[in-house]
């Protein structure tokens, strides 16, 4: 099942970007410029909660829906970043055509998408349904057949179609992608470990707050007075 929201509409890009060239065209500590920014954080604000909206509604179905969810380990930070210079080797203080605006866009989908508050999200939403939420690394499972378990990178045909070399399994590359996700989730879930499961709720401390403070003026207390404590004053 796949989840596709649009946080912003065309229209509304359009006119952020008007607000943000209106700002960076105002004077710093002026009026002018605090009225821009008002109006340029009210517009970024609505997006801001259509897309914590969204990551609720699907923490919610989530957590109630299954009692295991795997994520991907995904550094966000890392498949944000942005690409190198390509310095000119024939021309001194020139640069190379590196791909920049491409991937500019890539990142501002990706950051728009906010998967890591939507792990957030499942992970607190978890905490009282009592659904486990554990993350995996990813590595080669797009690349993974997940019937035959065969890895060869010619099996991702394109970034929709998975086509297995060996077996000739065909899917939707996300979709074997995330089967073999689930798999690495349960094996991994399935193995004893100490600690508290990833998104469990800590237990509760039944004993009252002047039950505790009772507790420690009392301990307090034997510890200053020897004879409390059980040591014979010298």
């Amino acid at each position: 099942m796949f989840h596709h929201q649009v946080f912003a509409r065309e229209r509304e890009v359009e006119h952020a970007a008007t607000l943000q060239r209106r700002l960076a065209r105002t004077r710093k500590g002026s009026a002018r410029r605090k009225h821009a920014a008002a109006k340029l954080g009210k517009a970024l604000a609505k997006v801001r909660r259509r897309r914590a909206d969204f990551a609720a509604k699907i923490a919610h179905t989530l957590a109630t829906s299954f009692e295991l969810i795997v994520f991907e380990a995904l550094s966000t930070t890392n498949m944000t970043a942005r690409v190198a210079p390509k310095p000119d080797p024939e021309q001194s203080g020139a640069f190379l055509p590196n791909g920049a605006a491409s991937k500019s866009g890539l990142n501002r989908s990706i950051l728009d998408k906010g998967w890591h508050r939507i792990e957030l999200a499942t992970r607190s939403k978890a905490r009282y349904t009592g659904t486990h939420v554990i993350t995996v690394d990813p590595a080669y499972t797009s690349q993974t057949c997940n019937v035959c378990a065969v890895v060869d990178r010619k099996s991702r045909k394109s970034q929709a179609v998975f086509r297995c070399t060996s077996c000739g399994h065909t899917e939707h590359a996300d979709v074997n992608a995330a089967k073999n996700v689930l798999t690495a989730g349960r094996a991994e879930h399935a193995q004893p470990g100490p600690g508290a499961r990833a998104g469990a709720r800590k237990p509760r401390n039944r004993v009252g707050r002047k039950a505790n403070r009772q507790a420690t003026a009392a301990q307090g207390h034997a510890t200053a007075s020897p004879e409390l404590a059980g040591i014979p004053r010298p």
